[in-house]
Formats: structure tokens, C-alpha cells, sequence
């Protein structure tokens, strides 16, 4: 005899309060196992990245075998979105006149390092055949900006039809920061 069972799968929805729940006690995990994996710490990862990835691989093991999928209420993520754009506000014209010629030249190179990235990030989904405003999702807004930026540009461009921009963003930011924090303890 053989015995078939099927899963159904169960789609969790989670509204804004849940949602806010499960951030906070991803990023109490990401902190717990941050101070107990020496790793972590000397690599600079941050607690919300180590939650976060956990977190992201207990979903998609849910999705891949069928047993969950979740949807999760992103009424916060604009009102994050909001926040992080305002933190440069802070910056004051006499402090950044106090930098004098070296701050021209950090400034110059910045913008020359932000047309590298995304010329080198362009090109490479040219010769993919992929679409360059993916390349864009891969070069400085996430390599600049970080997690902010990336999470507030991928909608901008899912609205250009670049269907999953935000999780490219988001990846690449993670990856872009893991990467920085490895070369940072190398040198």
C-alpha cells in the first residue's frame, strides 16, 4: 500500500501589529545569538541581519515544502521609508564647511565610486540580457544607500515593472554589507 498525503498550504496572514511582533522578536534572536556567536561580533554582522536571514530561511523552507506561505502588512515599511530618508536632515552647512578641500575630494571620489557602481552594474544585465533597471537594484542605491535606500527605491521600481525589485535591493544590501564587514576586519 502507499500511503499519499497531501499538504495543503496554509497562507498566514499578518497584520501590521503581527508584523510588528515578529520584527521585534527577530531582532531580539539576531541579538540573543549575535552576543553568543563570536563570529557575529567579530565580523560586525547586525543583530537585525542575523534574525533576518534566519527568519528568511525558516519562510522560504515553509514555502519550498508547501506547509506555509506568509503575507505580511507593509503599512510600516513606508513610514520607515519616511524616516530614513529625514536622518540627513541633520546635517549642518557649517560643519560640512569645516571639511574644506578634503571634503571635496572625499565627495568627488564618492560620486565617481556611485557611476562605477552602477555603470559596472548596468552593463553586467546588459550582457545578461536582463533588464538595467535590475542592474540598478545591485549598484549603489543598495551599495550606497543600504537597507533604507534599497527599501525605499524597490517599490519606485516595481512600479517600472522590475517584479521582485525590493528583495533584489534588499539582498544586495545584505550582501553588500556582510561583504563590507568581512573586508573591514581583513584589512
Amino acid at each position: 500500500n502507499v500511503i499519499t498525503v497531501y499538504w495543503n498550504k496554509m497562507n498566514i496572514q499578518l497584520d501590521m501589529y503581527q508584523t510588528l511582533a515578529i520584527a521585534v522578536v527577530v531582532l531580539i534572536l539576531g541579538q540573543f545569538l549575535k552576543s553568543k556567536i563570536d563570529f557575529l561580533e567579530k565580523f560586525f554582522i547586525p543583530a537585525p541581519v542575523v534574525g533576518g536571514l534566519l527568519f528568511a530561511i525558516f519562510t522560504c523552507i515553509c514555502y519550498a515544502t508547501g506547509l506555509a506561505e506568509f503575507s505580511f502588512d507593509d503599512t510600516l515599511r513606508e513610514v520607515h521609508g519616511i524616516f530614513l530618508t529625514s536622518v540627513g536632515f541633520q546635517a549642518k552647512l557649517k560643519v560640512l564647511k569645516s571639511g574644506g578641500k578634503s571634503l571635496i575630494i572625499f565627495l568627488a571620489l564618492v560620486v565617481l565610486l556611485i557611476i562605477f557602481q552602477n555603470g559596472l552594474a548596468v552593463g553586467g544585465t546588459k550582457l545578461l540580457g536582463l533588464d538595467p533597471l535590475i542592474g540598478l537594484c545591485t549598484g549603489s542605491i543598495p551599495m550606497v544607500g543600504g537597507h533604507g535606500t534599497a527599501g525605499a527605491f524597490g517599490p519606485v521600481l516595481e512600479d517600472f515593472n522590475i517584479s521582485g525589485a525590493t528583495t533584489i535591493c534588499t539582498a544586495a544590501a545584505t550582501f553588500g554589507l556582510i561583504a563590507g564587514s568581512w573586508l573591514v576586519v581583513q584589512l
